[in-house]
C-alpha cells in the first residue's frame, strides 16, 4: 500500500498575525502549492509527531531541516520570538497527488533551536505544547489566545 502526506506549515506572532513569506510545504519539490488563499514554497524539513504522555497530552515536537543559514535564521526567529508554529498534515492519492483529506492542523509554540549532535548537518527547532505556556504560574495564571494561540468558541475545556 502506498501513501503520500505533505506537512504545511505556517508561523503566527504572538498577535495572531500570519508571518508573511513564511508558509512552507515539504511534499512538491521545487513547487509552491496555493492551499486555501495560501501560497507554500517548498523547503526540505520534516516534522516529528507531537510525543504523548500518560495525561494524554501532546507536549514535544520538532521540525528538522538541513543547516543552511536561511533555516538556522528563521528557527532562531521563531524561537526567540515565541512564534507559535501551525503544522497541517494533508493525505494524498498516490497516484495524482491531489489532496484527498486533511488529517491533522496542530498549533506549537517555537520553543528552542537544537543543533543536532548526531548530525551537524541539520537544525532543529523545538516545539511544545501550547499548554505548556501555563505551567510556571498556575494556578494564578488562566487560559487566554495570547498564551496558547486560537482557543475553542464552544465546548469544555479542562487543564489537570
Amino acid at each position: 500500500m502506498t501513501v503520500a502526506f505533505c506537512n504545511y506549515v505556517r508561523f503566527k506572532a504572538r498577535d495572531g498575525q500570519y508571518q508573511a513569506g513564511r508558509d512552507f510545504q515539504n511534499f512538491f519539490v521545487g513547487e509552491s502549492r496555493t492551499r486555501g488563499d495560501v501560497n507554500y514554497l517548498f523547503a526540505p524539513f520534516g516534522v516529528t509527531p507531537g510525543a504523548g504522555t500518560k495525561g494524554g497530552d501532546r507536549s514535544d515536537s520538532a521540525l528538522i531541516a538541513p543547516a543552511t543559514p536561511l533555516a538556522f535564521s528563521l528557527f532562531l526567529e521563531a524561537s526567540q520570538q515565541r512564534w507559535l508554529c501551525e503544522i497541517t498534515v494533508a493525505l494524498l492519492d498516490p497516484q495524482t497527488f491531489d489532496e484527498l483529506v486533511q488529517i491533522t492542523t496542530e498549533t506549537w509554540i517555537c520553543s528552542r533551536v537544537e543543533a543536532a549532535i548526531s548530525n551537524p548537518d541539520r537544525v532543529v527547532l523545538r516545539l511544545s505544547s501550547p499548554l505548556d505556556a501555563v505551567d510556571g504560574q498556575v494556578p494564578r495564571r488562566t487560559l487566554s489566545s495570547a498564551l496558547v494561540g486560537s482557543l475553542p468558541s464552544s465546548g469544555n475545556l479542562t487543564a489537570a
